[in-house]
C-alpha cells in the first residue's frame, strides 16, 4: 500500500468518524427533545415509544456504526503504514509506528481519548514526514553492482 493510499484511507476514516459522530449527537439531542416534549404535554409519567422515537434510535445506531467503521478504516491505514515501513532498510520508522501504535491502542482501551490522541499524532507525523517504502525499490531488494570476474583466461 503506498503512502498516498494510506493518507487517503486515514483521512477518509476521520471524515466518516466525524459525520457519524455528528449524526449520533444531533439525533440524540432530537430524541431527548422529543421525549421531553412528549412528557411535558402528557399527564402520564411513563413514555411509550412511538415511531419517531424508533426512527431517531435507528439514526443514533447508524451514527455509531459509522464511527466504528471510521475507526476500522483508520486501523487499516495504520497497519498499511506499518507494512509499508517494514520494506525500508532502516527499521526506525517501522519500530516507531508499530510500538507507539500498539501503545496507543492499549491506552485507548484504558483511557479513551489519550490513546486516541497518541495514535492520531503518530499517524500525522508519519503522513507529514515519514518515508514511503513503496515509492522506490527498497535497498535490500536492489541488484547489487558486481565487479567483472577476475579470470586468468583471456576474454575477448
Amino acid at each position: 500500500m503506498t503512502k498516498r493510499t494510506i493518507t487517503i484511507l486515514w483521512l477518509l476514516g476521520i471524515g466518516v468518524m466525524i459525520v457519524g459522530g455528528l449524526l449520533a449527537l444531533f439525533t440524540s439531542l432530537a430524541l431527548a427533545s422529543h421525549i421531553g416534549a412528549f412528557a411535558a404535554n402528557s399527564q402520564y409519567t411513563t413514555y411509550v415509544p412511538d415511531s419517531p422515537f424508533w426512527a431517531l434510535v435507528s439514526f443514533i445506531i447508524l451514527g455509531g456504526l459509522a464511527v466504528l467503521g471510521g475507526i476500522v478504516v483508520q486501523v487499516v491505514a495504520w497497519i498499511g503504514a506499518v507494512i509499508n515501513t517494514n520494506r525500508l532498510v532502516d527499521k526506525t520508522w517501522y519500530n516507531v509506528l508499530l510500538w507507539c501504535g500498539v501503545a496507543g491502542l492499549v491506552l485507548s482501551l484504558f483511557t479513551g481519548l489519550v490513546g486516541t490522541l497518541v495514535g492520531w499524532v503518530l499517524m500525522i507525523i508519519y503522513l507529514v514526514g515519514g518515508p514511503d517504502g513503496m515509492a522506490r525499490e527498497p535497498m535490500l531488494l536492489r541488484a547489487m553492482p558486481t565487479e567483472p570476474p577476475k579470470t586468468l583466461a583471456p576474454t575477448g
